[in-house]
């Protein structure tokens, strides 16, 4: 496989992924609040005094740098609507610890094609990662910070090249357990979905993994979370549970010292269609699988 490239702007060319801050971000539905700071759990943050979040968006919460991530502006000027509703966002914003809001609105040649922000910690840096579609290049999968006191896209991934061509993130772990972090995600889940993996080599974002068969969004749906991270078979290193591209099958994946692996699978009396969760049965993780109409099933490698 021929590795695929993109520089990262604004980063050391050393730069590794660091594991311990990529945590589980609990994420939050947001609310039109037109106030200069919102009170929630995990404490005070600024927004724009002047802002429009995306109705069905959803709030990440970080600790550090970047207190809150969030999407606004709906705008239709990318007519995919591959998520459901008839917008997509054409701004993130990004309030930080020092009680700053910084929005990046991006240019008219594309959108945020996207509900969830991901925030990650790169080499000490806190970042964003969301998925970036062009007008006429399709899907990118983009890492926003703010660096020296403005929002920016510090690295990208090359956009999939045609339009209406969307992409899902899975995820950031280390899952060659070598300590250098990988970010997961599904290209084109909707035709033939690809698992793919990236990581930060010499200052590069480096494409190391592609694998077909998988399927992680049903088309039109809110639902982005068909797909699963945990050590499912023990070993210490996490794994990947996704469906296969019918989305009947589960397939719990391994990458342990960089060698793949298929440890398991799992048929599924229907197609996934909602967010997965990870459970713990028998005290060991399983995966609990929505098959819509608030149905779920409990499976294991």
């Amino acid at each position: 496989m021929t590795s695929r490239r993109t520089v990262l702007c604004g980063l050391a060319a050393s730069a590794a992924l660091s594991q311990s801050a990529f945590a589980k971000v609990p994420l939050l539905r947001v609310f039109g609040v037109e106030t200069d700071a919102v009170d929630a759990p995990q404490g005070r943050f600024k927004r724009p005094r002047h802002d429009a979040p995306i109705r069905d968006g959803k709030l990440a919460r970080g600790n550090r740098t970047i207190l809150a991530a969030w999407f606004s502006d709906p705008t239709q000027r990318y007519r995919h609507f591959a998520l459901g509703a008839e917008y997509e966002p054409g701004s993130l914003v990004i309030s930080t610890a020092d009680q700053k809001a910084h929005k990046l609105a991006l240019p008219d040649d594309s959108v945020f094609e996207d509900r969830e922000p991901r925030i990650v910690n790169i080499d000490g840096v806190d970042m964003v990662i969301a998925v970036r579609s062009y007008v006429k290049k399709g899907a990118a999968l983009a890492l926003v910070a703010v660096i020296d006191r403005k929002i920016q896209i510090v690295a990208e991934t090359p956009p999939i090249g045609t339009p209406f061509k969307w992409l899902n993130p899975i995820g950031p772990a280390d899952f060659t357990g070598d300590g250098i972090l990988q970010i997961a995600l599904v290209r084109t889940p909707h035709l033939a979905g690809q698992l793919q993996l990236w990581t930060a080599r010499n200052g590069e974002m480096v494409q190391t993994f592609e694998l077909d068969d998988v399927c992680n969004h049903a088309l039109r749906s809110s639902h982005l979370r068909l797909h699963a991270i945990a050590d499912f078979n023990g070993d210490g290193v996490p794994d990947l549970a996704v469906p296969t591209q019918d989305r009947r099958t589960i397939r719990f994946l391994s990458f342990r010292g960089g060698k793949y692996k298929e440890f398991g699978r799992a048929e599924l009396p229907g197609a996934a269609s909602e967010d997965f969760q990870v459970v713990t049965k028998g005290g060991a993780p399983a995966l609990q699988v929505g098959l819509g109409g608030g149905r779920t099933i409990v499976v294991q490698a």
